[in-house]
């Protein structure tokens, strides 16, 4: 076991997917109180198809699926926001209008420019054993950006996820807040995309934050279990993978879907 784990890590892709896989699981679990918090679970499926019409549109214009599903995402997120502070539409419409407008918009895209549709699909696979170290250091900017907005900005953010109405009262910028914490959302599902594939991306960003919500007594104390969480699903998951030879967003899931089981369990057994 130790021969294979040793000769494993001196190929530098692999050491690259294990440090990235690291780097989301203790950063981008921190999105997941966001999205508990404020109900937008829909909100992973919203940009996932985002992102899918992202890809298609960055095929077509000669650039790579990954940069035009950032881009999109980004885009998505950024207007979300806007428009939940507007509070012109409720967070559950505005995912469903992106959602069904994305969706559309790739098969017309997929339709008009030729582009091949497995290419595009391949964002719901994810492909962590290809990132090069620029890719590393992404991830690694993404994180450092999600761990300094929860550390400068931690009681603002609190007081909205708290109260918004409250958080007007003590003078918190209340839509600057969120249309922050929207784009934070956006970048850490796109990068989530890279890592396990937009069909696992509960397993580093919402599993982990529901079960360190089921057990903290205070907002401090779920963003730290969320991040031990969610460095034990990276870690669990990988060597997982790697030992027995299954695919590694997988695995990563079913570790992830596990320890909240676990979580529900001990709870109820109290």
């Amino acid at each position: 076991m130790v021969d294979l784990i040793l000769s494993a890590f001196s190929v530098g892709v692999i050491r690259n997917a294990f440090f990235a896989m690291v780097i989301g699981g203790l950063t981008l679990s921190l999105l997941g109180i966001i999205i508990v918090s404020l109900s937008l679970t829909a909100i992973r499926f919203t940009l996932m198809h985002v992102g899918l019409l992202g890809a298609a549109a960055g095929l077509a214009l000669g650039f790579s699926s990954t940069l035009g599903a950032y881009a999109a995402v980004l885009c998505a997120s950024f207007a979300m926001g806007f428009m939940v502070n507007r509070q012109s539409i409720t967070a559950s419409s505005i995912s469903g209008l992106f959602m069904t407008g994305s969706l559309a918009g790739a098969f017309i895209l997929l339709a008009v420019t030729g582009v091949p549709a497995m290419q595009v699909f391949d964002i719901f696979a994810g492909n962590i054993l290809m990132m090069s170290k620029g890719d590393l250091i992404f991830t690694f900017l993404v994180g450092l950006a999600v761990v300094l907005t929860f550390f400068v900005a931690y009681r603002e953010i609190q007081l909205v996820l708290l109260n918004r109405e409250l958080a007007h009262l003590l003078g918190v910028p209340v839509e600057k807040i969120i249309g922050l914490m929207f784009v934070l959302l956006g970048l850490g599902i796109a990068t989530a995309l890279r890592l396990v594939g937009a069909l696992l991306v509960d397993a580093i960003i919402l599993l982990p934050a529901m079960a360190a919500l089921r057990v903290a007594k205070n907002f401090g104390t779920a963003l730290l279990l969320s991040c031990l969480f969610g460095l034990v699903v990276a870690v669990g998951g990988f060597f997982g993978a790697l030992l027995l030879n299954l695919p590694l967003g997988s695995t990563a899931a079913l570790v992830s879907a596990l320890i909240l089981a676990v979580v529900m369990i001990i709870n109820r057994l109290k």
